[in-house]
């Protein structure tokens, strides 16, 4: 245990809560930053999930607008790791990307699809036009 000897006035009380609050102030600003850059990743990985599902989207489109019988191949990447759903309700349809507790929710064109859709980063897709109802299938190959 340390030793401390104070004078008359209580220096060594007034150095010791000088002390622990310094020590305070040093902790509570490496805890704000070891907080800032865990939300800047997450905030990176959601966009990189975003541009994935603007290339679904961009896929999705262009086969509607092209057309009964037009087909496209995509290859989702598998990282950062993401879902992606696609709903309809029969007057819009929309892709939602979910990342790490978070989503994000990007409006397409087709509005008749099969079913929904769950789409998992890292597989590859077929995504075909029949008569306008878009199907997407699980490609392997």
């Amino acid at each position: 245990m340390i030793n401390m000897r104070s004078d008359d006035r209580g220096m060594a009380t007034a150095e010791l809560i000088f002390a622990t609050f310094i020590a305070l102030v040093v902790i509570g600003a490496m805890l704000s930053m070891i907080s800032d850059e865990v939300n800047q990743s997450q905030v990176g990985n959601l966009g990189e999930a975003r541009i994935s599902g603007e290339n679904i989207a961009e896929a999705l489109n262009t086969v509607y607008i092209n057309g009964n019988g037009y087909s496209a191949i995509i290859r989702l990447d598998p990282d950062p790791p993401f879902n992606a759903i696609i709903a309809s309700d029969g007057n819009s349809s929309n892709l939602t990307i979910f990342n790490s507790g978070q989503n994000v929710t990007i409006p397409i064109i087709p509005k008749r699809f099969n079913s929904s859709y769950n789409l998992t980063s890292g597989t590859n897709y077929i995504i075909n036009n029949d008569n306008g109802t878009i199907g997407i299938i699980k490609y392997v190959g």
